[in-house]
């Protein structure tokens, strides 16, 4: 049965609000409400949309090639600690070169801001985590509450960090490194135990 625990952590650490809202907040700090309600709802959808075309499609496509869910764990928890390890040592967020919001809805909200290379490895350890059609529907559930999430974080985004200030957050993005680097060692460790690499405990 399917860890449903897991599933939500990697799915909030990669893909939620944590990392979103000060992001989102520093791209869009000089535009207006109406703009930036605008990128928010957008974003959220291009990201929505584009989680499940990864959830849905790719597994067919990772099958065919024979990737393994413990290929998936292993490259996915390198993902992981890489990113992991980046956020700890990134003093800033990185700046971001203004677009259109019909243009920056893709990107940058959609992609890098909610969906990174590592959310997308974590969505694909999810689905190949499943055993059946209902797990699965528990996990698309988890996916998408992930991203409402995240469409309420970037609506508010500018009187969340108002309310909390920079400081707060940037503590809070290195507790979810920390967190994030010993999941992506959880996920390498059992992938190694599956396949045979390392001896069970």
């Amino acid at each position: 049965m399917i860890d449903l625990v897991f599933v939500f952590t990697i799915f909030m650490v990669t893909l939620g609000p944590i990392k979103v809202v000060p992001s989102f907040y520093h791209y869009t700090k000089s535009m207006g409400r109406a703009e930036v309600r605008m990128l928010s709802v957008k974003g959220a959808v291009v990201a929505t949309v584009i989680s499940l075309v990864i959830a849905l499609v790719v597994p067919g496509i990772q099958s065919s090639w024979q990737v393994t869910v413990d290929d998936l764990r292993i490259a996915g928890g390198i993902l992981l600690f890489a990113a992991a390890f980046n956020l700890l040592n990134r003093d800033h967020p990185p700046r971001q070169r203004h677009k259109t919001a019909r243009h920056a809805a893709l990107s940058p909200i959609a992609i890098p801001i909610i969906i990174t290379p590592w959310g997308a490895a974590a969505i694909l350890i999810a689905v190949g985590l499943v055993s059946n059609e209902s797990e699965l529907a528990t996990v698309l559930s988890n996916l998408l509450l992930i991203m409402l999430l995240n469409l309420g974080g970037m609506l508010f985004a500018h009187y969340i960090m108002w309310l909390t200030g920079e400081a707060f957050w940037k503590l809070l993005g290195w507790v979810f490194s920390v967190v994030q680097a010993g999941l992506s060692v959880h996920v390498i460790v059992v992938g190694l135990r599956n396949i045979g690499f390392i001896a069970p405990p």
